[in-house]
């Protein structure tokens, strides 16, 4: 007990008691729970390796737009650059497993680089900017392709995208782990985690204060970009072949698991870990449709009403957990009794 009143005391247990990702942790113990009565397929192994498999593709890109949106930005563009990247990765990586990975990673590295110069240098809002090259990107992968899926065939990639380590941990999610470890030190490491909740919170402030918004804003859309690239050429691996829409819904389905694990689209506060768990509780969501048969076209009301679900849930906290300090704070004054 002694332990986790220090814990409480020094606020590491914040990141579970806060309010704003109450909602994502009670829908994620009550699915489970839910699952494990009716489903008992679903802690099959197999069933567990591709949970985590579509987990870490939604979740590569969503801590990417983690940050984004910390700074007071989002990307649209990154359901087209889950198809482009991937291509171009094909187009121009050879036969090489390894190469096609690197090029598909830098292809998304400058599609991002286009989105943050568009917006920094032509002064043109996020939401227009990213629509329009969301829009041109979707275009440039089917003319590329002819609007044909490009196959792959590379062992490496179809090994790293279906593979698992010791034959139980996904590749994928290994990939995944480490991409929240990389923005994890961004965000709590660097200088430019400072610089990317002041720019969310208050961007006058920050310009005034000497921050260099212009290259904030670049790294975060190259960093975007690259990690969509990298989320693109997973699911090819895993589909075996590339598309242009081989994720048409990818930039709303990452931008909801961003906001359902608690980060404030006003920006400057967010949660790495909130989103993980929101990218989990998605993908366990769509498993268990499929395990009860599901129409895939239903996955899209399922995720809509865990979104409203979850927000609803972190208000309901937050009203309780107001109305006990309301309790505490008239307790308190009725124990010191009328002022002298």
């Amino acid at each position: 007990m002694k332990i986790v009143s220090d814990l409480r005391r020094d606020g590491h247990w914040k990141f579970i008691l806060d309010s704003h990702r109450c909602g994502v942790w009670i829908l994620n113990a009550g699915i489970i729970c839910f699952l494990a009565i009716e489903t008992p397929n679903f802690f099959n192994s197999g069933n567990l390796q591709s949970v985590l498999n579509d987990a870490s593709i939604l979740g590569i890109g969503a801590a990417a737009m983690t940050l984004l949106i910390m700074a007071g930005a989002f990307d649209l563009s990154v359901s087209a650059t889950m198809g482009l990247a991937p291509i171009l990765g094909l187009l121009w990586g050879g036969s090489c497993g390894p190469i096609i990975l690197l090029v598909s990673i830098l292809a998304g590295a400058v599609l991002g680089l286009i989105n943050g110069l568009i917006i920094t240098r032509g002064h043109v809002a996020p939401f227009v900017a990213t629509l329009g090259t969301l829009f041109v990107f979707g275009s440039l992968g089917a003319i590329a392709t002819g609007g044909n899926a490009l196959f792959v065939t590379s062992p490496f990639l179809l090994g790293l995208s279906s593979g698992a380590l010791f034959d139980i941990i996904p590749y994928s999610f290994v990939i995944l782990l480490a991409v929240f470890a990389i923005c994890f030190f961004l965000l709590n490491r660097l200088h430019i985690g400072r610089w990317i909740r002041a720019a969310g919170s208050n961007i006058r402030a920050a310009h005034v204060s000497g921050i260099d918004l212009q290259w904030v804003y670049l790294v975060l859309f190259t960093l975007t970009g690259a990690l969509t690239g990298l989320a693109g050429i997973i699911l090819s691996g895993y589909l075996a072949s590339a598309i242009a829409t081989q994720a048409p819904n990818y930039n709303l389905s990452v931008i909801s698991a961003v906001v359902v694990g608690g980060t404030s689209l006003r920006g400057g506060e967010g949660s790495l870990i909130g989103t993980l768990l929101a990218a989990w509780l998605f993908a366990m969501v769509n498993n268990g449709l499929i395990l009860y048969g599901v129409d895939s076209y239903w996955q899209y009301l399922a995720i809509g009403i865990v979104l409203v679900a979850a927000l609803t849930l972190g208000v309901i906290v937050e009203y309780v957990r107001g109305r006990i300090a309301d309790i505490k704070s008239s307790r308190n004054l009725l124990r010191a009794g009328p002022s002298e």
